[in-house]
């Protein structure tokens, strides 16, 4: 185990002190990324593969609140990977947050929660990137860097087992051969029984096995072209959903109790190629990727004993993207002026099916309910519920085929006067939507007074939708260093000004509600009863929402102190982020079955980030935190006025810090031991519009444990270490709320191996 301190970074170590975990000089940053972190104008987060093992950080969500206003909650299922940051955020849909792994953008957040199987550095770039990144990082980019087998030569391996019988295994080999070929790769395996219980089955309802692949090899096909192929694939199967009812009447949260099942399966497959052509003049990067995803989601979408419906959603998704970025070198480099310009292309098409299967109580509540109450008295002929439907059960069919297609040119130019440094840059980035859909059911019915016989009804609804926009992201900024050659002091203030956007879409969950309205009223119609809801009823053209689109004003400072063995590091900033067409998830009015996103109006966020590390021989202490209030400004729906309240899901506060000291032994077998404790506190989270609900502080403690031998590691560790019961997640379903508990104190013992 290294010695080399690699907490969060907001001012990264000297190119030549530049190491990760397996004390490899490493100075490669992502390929857009062409200026050293220090010289960056913005708020940078980075985090290293010791740091990432040494915390138990096992996927992206678990970087929550390790960086600064960063709130991914684990809640429903891995298919769940909602993303709040700096205030805005959304349950469904496009993220706020670009993902990247080696460069490539990875298209559906469905494959966000992704094993960090063998992840070298992670760079959280924080506020719009919208001119390198475009559609959907509005508020920041999240990129991973796997090891490289031309880097590091050896083998890796780990075993971990913990709580609720959680198993994980790893093994990875990297070799160079002599003619310059690196090969490498490796092997994750994941299990668990699940955290929590279903009451109404007894049975864990959260099992989860997972398998994770990654192939590298890179070459110089001559001396001035270099080539990389990555293929990584990933395949789980887990259970989910563990919510519970909450009564808002007594504040009472009721067991996890549902009968139907729930499950998530997925396999993800990326074939990423990398070219890199060397001129005089010029360096000319591509990057051409292939992605594959499939996964299935059985949902008990009434999450209770009752027989109401269930969805089971099958998407089949293929994306292409290529990616093209030209910069200078001796030939066309200027010592005041340096540029990078770029060009991108993607091409994704998803086909979706996605049946709401009604059940005996749905059929009864949602269908017959609603239709028998709007019956007039005087032609019920005597009865109370005159209509009737000869199935105990039937599915909703619902089929789409969703194309989404863009590309993009950009620029930006790195200008320096002095101790100053001006980046301008502007991209024009173009998206097209198109939706093919056809919602269908068919169901005997019968009219008690009149009719003696079961009547077929079949309702169909099909068409094709699309949308179209353009987008011009431009971006400003300057930083000033203010400690020039001082020797061991790096210190510089910086300002930005920037736009980001994320897409827009289609709304497919809210297609049931729409054929079960179509169903009510044409029963009706047939039956001579005619409904006005022309001012209320959902059609296919209104599921389409707008581009969400931000303005972000931010100042701030790094400063970077290294003296007599001490290290300092620290960064600060305060930010405004003006938001227009925003984007929120919302429940139709009653007892609906789907959701829908919908642009509302306006908000702003303001706040401030801090990060900073300190270390002197074998310790070390981090921290990082991040205030936010972000509120709508123009909100009023008809019925609802929310203008002045707080943004739901977003967190005000996030704070984690880290303590860690470690003792060396100089020892030929045992080489030192390590001991860390870290805390973490999200809070407060306003679970609702109206600002109802609220959830308090939540705080968090851990520790680990560390012994270094030669070869390998001996780990401990533990989370939530005091048990705190809270909430990461709050809905509503036909009309009855849910939350969903956070996971309780949880133990990991394990052995890491690098030889």
């Amino acid at each position: 185990m290294t010695t080399i301190i690699s907490v969060l970074l907001a001012v990264p170590l000297p190119e030549e002190e530049l190491h990760d975990t397996l004390s490899v000089v490493v100075v490669e940053q992502s390929i857009k990324q062409v200026l050293p972190l220090e010289r960056l104008a913005a708020p940078v987060s980075v985090v290293y593969m010791n740091d990432l093992e040494d915390r138990g950080i096992d996927s992206p969500k678990d970087l929550s609140s390790v960086v600064p206003n960063l709130h991914i909650p684990d809640y429903g299922s891995a298919m769940t990977s909602s993303i709040y940051l700096r205030g805005f955020g959304s349950r469904m849909e496009n993220p706020v947050l670009g993902f990247y792994v080696d460069d490539v953008p990875v298209l559906n957040k469905n494959a966000y929660d992704v094993d960090m199987l063998d992840i070298r550095r992670v760079d959280m770039f924080r506020g719009p990137q919208g001119t390198l990144y475009g559609r959907n990082s509005m508020c920041g980019v999240l990129s991973l860097s796997t090891v490289s087998p031309s880097d590091y030569q050896g083998v890796r391996a780990g075993l971990e087992y913990g709580s609720a019988n959680t198993v994980s295994a790893r093994a990875s080999i990297y070799r160079k051969g002599k003619d310059g070929l690196a090969v490498g790769g490796g092997i994750g395996f994941r299990h668990s029984d699940g955290f929590y219980t279903n009451s109404y089955t007894g049975k864990a309802c959260d099992p989860y096995d997972g398998l994770t692949l990654r192939l590298r090899m890179e070459k110089y096909l001559r001396p001035d072209l270099h080539f990389e192929n990555i293929l990584s694939a990933g395949a789980l199967k887990q259970g989910g959903w563990p919510y519970r009812q909450y009564i808002p009447e007594t504040e009472e949260l009721l067991e996890t109790s549902y009968n139907d099942e729930c499950g998530y399966s997925r396999l993800n497959i990326t074939e990423a190629v990398k070219l890199r052509l060397d001129r005089d003049a010029c360096t000319l990067s591509s990057i051409s990727a292939l992605q594959m995803l499939f996964d299935r989601m059985d949902l008990d979408q009434d999450f209770t004993p009752r027989s109401m419906f269930t969805l089971s959603q099958i998407q089949r998704e293929g994306a292409l993207t290529q990616e093209f970025v030209l910069r200078p070198k001796d030939g066309w480099k200027k010592d005041w002026w340096y540029w990078q310009s770029g060009a991108f292309a993607f091409w994704k098409f998803n086909r979706m099916s996605a049946p709401v299967r009604f059940k005996e109580d749905g059929i009864s509540d949602l269908i017959l309910g609603n239709a028998n109450n709007n019956i007039p008295e005087e032609v019920s002929g005597g009865y109370d519920a005159p209509l009737a439907i000869k199935e105990n059960t039937f599915p909703i069919g619902s089929e789409f085929g969703i194309n989404t297609f863009g590309a993009a040119l950009y620029h930006e130019s790195y200008l320096t006067f002095g101790r100053w440094l001006v980046t301008a840059g502007v991209r024009l980035d173009y998206e097209g939507n198109t939706m093919s859909y056809c919602s269908d059911a068919l169901i005997n019915y019968r009219f008690l007074p009149t009719m003696n016989d079961w009547k077929p009804y079949e309702t169909v609804y099909e068409g094709r939708v699309s949308n179209h926009y353009v987008e011009v992201l431009p971006k400003l900024s300057v930083l000033y260093d203010l400690a020039g050659n001082g020797r061991g002091v790096q210190a510089a203030v910086f300002g930005i000004i920037s736009k980001g956007y994320r897409s827009g879409g289609f709304n497919t969950q809210i297609f049931s509600d729409i054929l079960q309205n179509m169903m009510m009223n044409g029963l009706m119609a047939d039956l001579g009863v005619y409904l006005d809801d022309s001012g209320t009823a959902v059609t296919a053209e209104s599921t389409a929402y707008r581009p969400e689109k931000t303005w972000n004003y931010e100042v701030g400072g790094k400063l970077d102190v290294r003296k007599g063995g001490h290290h300092f590091s620290g960064s600060a900033s305060v930010f405004y982020i003006a938001c227009r067409n925003q984007q929120i998830t919302l429940f139709p009015p009653g007892k609906s079955t789907g959701r829908m996103m919908a642009n509302v109006g306006r908000s702003r966020s303001v706040g401030t980030e801090v990060s900073a590390l300190y270390g002197y021989k074998g310790f070390s202490a981090s921290m990082s935190y991040g205030y936010t209030d972000a509120r709508f400004t123009d909100y009023d729906d008809g019925n609802n006025d929310f203008s002045g309240n707080r943004i739901p899901y977003s967190p005000e506060h996030t704070l984690n810090a880290r303590l860690a000291y470690r003792l060396p032994f100089n020892g030929d077998v045992v080489r030192s031991l390590s001991i860390a404790a870290d805390c973490s506190l999200v809070g407060r989270i306003w679970w609702d519009e109206a600002n109802t609900l609220v959830e308090p502080y939540v705080v968090q403690p851990g520790a680990d444990i560390i012994l270094d031998f030669k070869w390998f590691d001996l780990r401990f560790r533990m989370d939530n270490l005091l048990d705190y019961d809270y909430n990461v997640f709050y809905f509503k379903s036909i009309g009855n709320s849910f939350f969903q508990r956070g996971k309780p104190l949880r133990w990991t013992a394990g052995i890491t191996l690098d030889i």
